[in-house]
């Protein structure tokens, strides 16, 4: 199958999980490079030639990718650190930890 117009979206799956394994200047005389893409969900591979600003949009599409991807692992570590608080203060109040249990 093609790679679609945004690279960053898959051309087997349509989800937008591609990214670029290799780029390449592309033979003598043409304006574009070659560029070996695969889908990181479902393993789809595709060689083809690309101007570079598409490559670039990639690239971009990437970066706000892995933007989004760390600020939803704070997230998560944040409502796990809350939800352990909470669980130690409620062993706290039920009296399952004792000053013995720190020695």
């Amino acid at each position: 199958m093609r790679a679609t117009e945004g690279l960053h979206i898959c051309g087997s799956c349509r989800r937008p999980f591609v990214v670029h394994d290799a780029i390449q200047r592309a033979p003598a005389g043409i304006e574009q490079v070659v560029v070996d893409l695969r889908c990181v969900d479902c393993g789809w591979l595709h060689t083809g030639t690309y101007a570079m600003s598409a490559v670039e949009a990639l690239d971009l599409a990437m970066d706000l990718d892995e933007r989004e991807i760390r600020a939803a692992l704070e997230v998560i570590e944040f409502a796990d650190q809350v939800e352990r608080i909470d669980r130690f203060a409620r062993a706290l109040e039920l009296g399952l930890i004792t000053p013995g249990d720190f020695v």
